[in-house]
Parts: C-alpha cells; structure tokens; sequence
C-alpha cells in the first residue's frame, strides 16, 4: 500500500495529472490503458486517492513526467519534471538539487579518501563551499536553480 499523504498533497496530484492528460488529448480510458492499469486504479489518482508507488510510476510514463515526479508532487513540488524527446531518444532533465547534493557529497567522499588530517567541520565547510561555488557558476551562466 501507498505511504499515507494527506489530502492536500494528494489534490496538488489530481489537479496535475488531470492538466497533464487534458495537455497531452488524452481520455482517461487512455491513460490507463497506456499505463496497463485498470481504469478503477487510474481513476483513484484523478479523484485525490492514494495508490501504489508502481501506479504511480506507470501513469508518470505515459504522461511523459520523469520517474519520481508523482511523489515530488505528493511531497510539496508544485509541478512534475517532464521527460524530453530528442532525437537520440529520452533525456531526462537534471534537477538541481540532485545535482548539488552529488557536487558536495562527491567533494565529501574526495576530501575524505585523500587527506587524513581534514576534520569533520573542515570537510563540511569544504562541501558547502563547493555547492555554493557551484550555485554561483550557475546563476552566472543564468542557469535557473529551482
């Protein structure tokens, strides 16, 4: 069974799928259909109803949202990351805090593995330095954070 959320959480979702599916043309027998659920399942996240994970997880493939998205938006994101078509194939956007999180947990690890005289405070004060040095390069560049 699905973690509890509360209703709020669970409508910010409704309201989203139901845009996403109305964007995309799609009905909601559509929908289910292309996510190999059953129509009463889909029907539950259109109506504010918790489901699976693996629900979830289907219908954020057929309205073209990257895995993860449906619990983003049950955990307070305001919309889902959508998954771009190139000609290559899918490409999955970057989320910047993932990506934060990866500079400064990368710095940690290195920091670490190489010096045996750094102390702890020193190691996180070189982490957030990092992501901080990083965020800075962004913002130049003009590469929005959120």
């Amino acid at each position: 069974m699905a973690p509890p959320h509360d209703a709020a959480a669970l409508q910010r979702l409704a309201t989203a799928v139901i845009q996403r599916r109305v964007d995309l043309g799609m009905n909601k027998i559509d929908v289910a259909r292309a996510a190999a659920v059953q129509i009463n399942t889909y029907d539950k996240i259109e109506a504010a109803k918790s489901v699976r994970p693996l629900t979830y997880a289907k219908v954020e493939a057929v309205l073209g949202w990257a895995s993860g998205s449906c619990t983003d938006i049950l955990n307070g994101a305001t919309a889902a990351t959508l998954i771009e078509q190139g000609e290559a194939g899918t490409i999955s956007p970057l989320r910047v805090e993932d990506l934060a999180k990866d500079v400064g947990d990368a710095v940690q690890d290195a920091a670490i593995s190489v010096s045996d005289d750094l102390t702890a405070p020193q190691i996180r004060a070189l982490k957030q330095r990092a992501v901080e040095e990083v965020m800075e390069r962004w913002k130049a560049r003009g590469i929005d954070r959120n």
